[in-house]
């Protein structure tokens, strides 16, 4: 089984127009979606589409929760880049714990034939209170960094943050998941930048041990994540932080990002 855990930490550093930083200790899941029926079998607090201390929902991820969660991401993969992933698919996310699910982001690893390294890569935002999903799709180009990861840059195109606009460029980097797994997020703005998150996460097996561990050090994971963000908003907007509305909330003559 090539499913796992993994343990580590998210950093947010905003470095202008007002410093702020934190560190947050978490896990996640890395489960391929093909192993989903036996990956928690035998476990008392895990389960796969059945109630539990920790289960896994298919409402709660991406596309029709009625279709297959493996073909709806290789159908917005094909629709947003022209080639349909055909390997095993994997996802590394938070699941529902203590009944309570909330994802800032999940990604998905489309891997080869031989399950070596990823050929393409759906990422999917979450954000809040609005509640919308975006995905975005990359192809794999390892090709151009060093090491088995992937770089893209790219323009802003999805609201997250009450803090940050629109116009934002981004660099994302990604490392395919091994002992390590790291994804590095850059914002910049006319050159310069401004903000920078990273998940850096270290890779576990799923086991008796391991599993009670996630379970006592992180009861309430999700619920603590969405608590931070809107704490870390209301230290933000205390030191002085422009709020940003959402792009639909502007009038169509003053919006250019809408």
């Amino acid at each position: 089984m090539n499913s796992t855990l993994y343990f580590g930490e998210v950093t947010h550093r905003r470095l202008s127009p007002k410093k702020h930083f934190f560190r947050n200790r978490m896990f996640m899941v890395h489960l391929f979606l093909d192993e989903l029926p036996q990956v928690f079998k035998g476990r008392l607090l895990w389960s796969v589409n059945r109630r539990n201390l920790a289960w896994f929902n298919r409402k709660d991820y991406h596309g029709d929760s009625s279709q297959p969660l493996q073909e709806e991401v290789r159908r917005t993969i094909e629709k947003q880049i022209g080639e349909k992933p055909r390997g095993r698919i994997s996802i590394l996310t938070h699941m529902r714990y203590f009944g309570h699910c909330f994802n800032p982001v999940t990604f998905y690893y489309c891997w080869n034939e031989e399950t070596t390294h990823p050929e393409t890569l759906l990422v999917e935002i979450t954000n809040t209170p609005w509640n919308e999903r975006y995905a975005k799709a990359f192809a794999w180009n390892e090709k151009e960094t060093k090491g088995n990861n992937s770089r893209h840059d790219f323009q802003k195109e999805f609201h997250v943050s009450p803090f940050i606009g629109m116009e934002v460029d981004y660099d994302w980097r990604f490392s395919a998941p091994g002992e390590k797994l790291k994804v590095a997020m850059t914002d910049s703005k006319d050159g310069e930048t401004f903000f920078r998150a990273e998940l850096s996460l270290k890779r576990k097996p799923i086991s008796t041990k391991n599993l009670a561990w996630a379970l006592g050090r992180f009861p309430f994971l999700t619920l603590r994540v969405l608590f931070g963000i809107y704490w870390h908003a209301f230290l933000l907007r205390l030191k002085g932080c422009e709020f940003q509305p959402h792009p639909k909330h502007l009038n169509p003559s003053s919006s250019e990002n809408e």
